[in-house]
């Protein structure tokens, strides 16, 4: 964050909505900070929009995520007070106001979150005078436009309202659960708040509203809005319900910053202020078609929005695709891109709008800056995509309205379920499918789209793997109040350790140590496993013996999951243990961490600066490493890749770690992963003069111990995103000894000397497409015999036209050549309607076939419509061939009754 004010950029003196001193949106940043720090905060930059250690979030959606740990007692950076503006992102799971974005003033998908927090320092006093001094005294926020709410029985917090601040009595109002009282979840921290509401409206009528359960203060209106929130963390919600007071007070507040500047600027909408305009600005300009604050507008406030989302996520790490948080971007995306669609665009318009996004944020976030050709790379890939994409689906609207129209019982609406498969694979939003559905009569089942949507949410949110819960101490055994642990893995893999505390969880048990060698998950690193050994329990009882399957982190607490293999848990059996660590699995691990690290120079060096680590996973068996580039590396350039790679094995550097100053380790020039928050101090990891990176992970001693790395794959995970997989050391010499082995089988069976196998297996191949090209030519040859044969001998005159209706049995017509008998039916019946059926074990196969001049009275597709329903069979075709399946061979007889009924009728005979 910049200290300075911007005072070129000041708007007039005052807002002509509400006569408060007007100032930009940088100054109102700024401003919070410095009133903060004036008061003892420290300024803690904003976390990453992409989280890397809370595994419950797909996105940063709050302030509070980045303390979470010092929230739930666990304050290792030792904080007091501190400040910040955090990125946000809204879109997903309870926050899920992406349709709503763009429609209204003040929905949005990214959003900054101002915010101040105590960690058991002051309390509800300070916060109240503090939050009221700066909008009231420092800011100018007319006090006639304040009410504040309070939960219903807080008493102390109404009085401080009364005794710390001059706001008038009656606009201190109670309220329940529902409005004033936060939770983290169905357990953990949680407390009382107080909220801090302004009234936009004309004050000659506030009397008469500001009561009123929805007209009012807490209402459902627009009229009076909140500005601030002050959560009073003194409790925890056990699994009972019952509320048991924390050890520390905490205080954790957030005020939304683009709605603080829409009142101090007096706008009226947080898009009309110069957080937006800029943006929207461009977009009229670009698009040629002017902005309107009504509806006519909705297309430039969704873009405006959503490519500040895109922007910011992008910088920090994510990228679109089809899962997870990748998903939820691309839906973004491709909201923004319609709606661009919508003011005349064809070609790709977002990218052109990353420019002014760095230039009106980048001084607040300098990543912006940094890393703002990759983000246009991006968006740029990921347009172009979707504008093919966008004109297949309407090809697919255009085949689902016609199926609409056709089923009968239908009724003119296109299902719930096709709704979903346009959103879901093409991207259309329900509005758009709507309007392009009654554009052709028809009507869309919004109860049934709500159902799948619904379903869909459920498994988003089903997919976290903790909760908060775990850091409760509910359901623990506790034998030590701490929950810090020691990571001593990188010099032991075995040690004595005690046992802060563990529990139980299904068929697992979750162990937190004093002292650890296990690594816990993160950077892309897996977790260690090992074992966790215990003395013998009291008269002689066996002693507990656990197996780590996994080591990961939950809100800085590291947790062993563990399978019990012998032994009773009880305080006494868990109270000192010997932890493990599998040391070939460890092993294994460090040599494809280093690989990685050697791998992600060697890509620079082949391809370019602008390759960027954009994830990893180091696992015993296989590597892979996701890296910026917008195309697929060649052959030659996975061969030069490899060989620089092997080449740094070779000369067998020395891989040395050293802990220094952020700062001073960024000037040595070591390398950090983008989106990912570093503390004041980091570990280096150096190899010779090949790579320099910042890195938590495990090393090998030298670069020899990799021993040799061989690249499996290369391929593309998203726009603008590739990845290597690759195997090392002995996994590495075991492909290589297959692939050796499998060429040798395939020289002996073509007899090939070495050197000559692909130039013998291409020219067998040649051989083998000749011989498939003569045998089908063959096979076709017989099926038109076969079908001159049935129109002789079954075909039978009807009104002019000729007519087969006839079974064929599996002997003399194999289910594998039908399909060639069809197309010599077709050929041969010009004025001729064919009938087919055909039993295999326990299913029905209807055939119909209508020549040319035939369909004119006749349709094959009508045809099979009209008797696949008396065998329950499903199918469709064209008016030249169709067919159906059934799972009632018996009726075989029922459906060639049928079908010569249906044919006397449509030929009139």
């Amino acid at each position: 964050m910049t200290t300075h004010t911007d005072s070129s950029s000041i708007a007039p003196a005052q807002n002509a909505g509400f006569g408060i001193p007007s100032l930009t949106g940088k100054q109102i940043r700024q401003g919070f900070i410095d009133f903060f720090a004036g008061k003892g905060h420290v300024f803690v930059p904003s976390a990453p929009v992409v989280p890397h250690d809370d595994p419950t979030l797909l996105f940063t959606n709050a302030g509070m995520n980045q303390f979470k740990s010092a929230l739930l007692g666990d304050n290792r950076e030792g904080w007091k007070r501190v400040a910040n503006s955090q990125k946000c992102i809204r879109v997903s799971g309870k926050h899920n106001d992406l349709d709503e974005v763009g429609r209204d003033t003040y929905h949005h998908t990214f959003f900054e979150m101002l915010g101040n927090w105590s960690f058991g320092d002051y309390y509800k006093k300070d916060a109240i005078k503090w939050s009221w001094e700066l909008l009231t005294e420092v800011w100018k926020l007319p006090k006639e436009r304040l009410f504040v709410t309070v939960y219903k029985n807080d008493d102390e917090a109404e009085n401080l309202w009364k005794t710390e601040t001059d706001i008038a009595h009656e606009r201190i109002m109670r309220f329940g659960e529902k409005s004033n009282f936060w939770e983290m979840g169905e357990v953990g921290p949680c407390g009382p708040c107080t909220e801090i509401h302004f009234d936009m409206g004309d004050p000659a009528t506030q009397a008469a509203t500001f009561a009123d359960p929805v007209e009012g203060v807490n209402g459902t209106n627009a009229r009076y809005i909140e500005l601030w929130n002050n959560v009073f963390m003194q409790s925890e919600r056990l699994q009972s319900g019952e509320l048991k007071p924390l050890k520390n007070q905490n205080v954790d507040t957030g005020m939304g910053f683009e709605r603080i500047v829409s009142v101090i600027q007096g706008s009226g909408s947080n898009y009309e202020t110069d957080v937006f305009q800029p943006i929207i600005t461009r977009i009229a300009e670009l698009s040629g078609v002017p902005y309107s604050k009504g509806p006519e507008g909705t297309p430039h406030r969704v873009m405006a929005d959503h490519v500040r989302a895109l922007s910011f996520a992008i910088a920090d790490g994510a990228t679109p695709g089809n899962e997870g948080r990748g998903y939820v971007l691309r839906r973004i995306l491709r909201r923004a891109s319609r709606f661009a669609r919508n003011l005349g665009q064809r070609e790709p318009f977002l990218v052109k709008l990353v420019q002014v996004i760095a230039d009106t944020m980048g001084d607040a976030y300098p990543e912006l800056i940094q890393r703002r050709s990759y983000i246009e790379q991006v968006i740029r890939a990921e347009e172009d995509r979707f504008m093919r994409t966008l004109d297949q689906g309407l090809d697919r609207f255009a085949r689902i309205a016609a199926e609409t129209k056709a089923k009968k019982d239908a009724n003119g609406v296109i299902g719930g379920a096709e709704v979903f498969l346009l959103y879901d694979t093409y991207g259309f939003p329900t509005d758009l499918t709507r309007v392009i559905a009654e554009e052709q009569g028809l009507t869309i089942d919004e109860a049934g789209y709500s159902k799948y949507m619904e379903e869909q949410r459920e498994r988003a949110r089903g997919a976290a793997k903790f909760d908060g819960s775990f850091a409760s101490d509910e359901g623990w055994t506790i034998l030590s109040p701490a929950l810090d642990t020691e990571f001593i893995g990188y010099t032991t893999l075995v040690a004595d350790v005690n046992v802060r505390r563990y529990r139980e969880v299904g068929d697992q048990v979750l162990v937190v140590l004093d002292k650890t060698p296990f690594y816990a998950e993160a950077g892309g690193q897996v977790g260690d496993t090992g074992t966790l050994t215990g003395k013998p329990g009291p008269a002689g009882a066996p002693s507990v013996q656990l197996r780590v399957i996994d080591t990961v982190k939950m809100f800085d607490m590291v947790l062993h999951k563990c399978d019990l293999l012998g032994g009773v848990l009880s305080p006494e059996t868990m109270k000192g243990l010997k932890a493990e660590v599998d040391k070939e699995n460890r092993f294994k691990t460090v040599r494809n961490h280093s690989a990685t690290h050697l791998l992600h120079s060697a890509l620079r060096e082949v391809l370019g600066d602008h390759v960027q680590q954009q994830g990893s996973r180091v696992a015993p068996d296989s590597l892979r490493f996701d890296f910026t580039h917008f195309q697929g590396m060649t052959p030659e350039e996975i061969k030069r890749v490899e060989y620089r790679v092997n080449h740094a094995i070779e000369e067998n550097h020395s891989i040395s770690h050293a802990v220094h100053g952020i700062e001073e380790a960024k000037k040595m020039g070591a390398m950090a992963l983008f989106g990912e928050k570093y503390g004041d101090k980091v570990r280096v990891i150096t190899m010779g003069d090949v790579s320099m990176e910042l890195c938590g992970g495990t090393h090998a001693n030298a670069t020899g111990d990799i021993g040799f790395l061989k690249i499996t794959g290369e391929s593309s995970i998203a726009a603008g995103v590739r990845r290597i997989e690759a195997v090392t050391g002995l996994g590495a010499l075991e492909m290589v000894q297959r692939n050796f082995n499998a060429l040798s089988d395939i020289a002996k069976v073509f007899k090939a000397k070495p050197g000559q196998e692909i130039e013998k297996v291409v020219e067998a191949t040649a051989r083998i497409k000749a011989l498939e090209k003569e045998v089908l030519e063959l096979r076709q040859a017989q099926a038109r015999l076969q079908a001159a044969t049935l129109i002789a001998e079954r075909g039978k005159d009807m009104n002019g036209t000729m007519v087969i209706v006839s079974r064929l049995d599996e002997k003399s017509f194999p289910k594998e050549t039908i399909g060639l008998l069809v197309d010599g039916l077709a050929g041969q019946l010009r004025n001729g309607v064919a009938v087919l059926t055909q039993v295999s074990g326990d299913s029905l196969s209807i055939y119909a076939v209508a020549g040319k001049e035939a369909q004119a009275k006749v349709k094959a597709g009508d045809l099979i419509k009209a008797i696949g329903p008396v065998a329950d069979a499903k199918g469709g075709g064209k008016p030249d061939r169709a067919q159906a399946g059934s799972k009632s061979p018996d009726k075989e007889p029922l459906v060639l009754a049928e079908a010569g009924k249906f044919l006397k009728q449509a030929l009139g005979a």
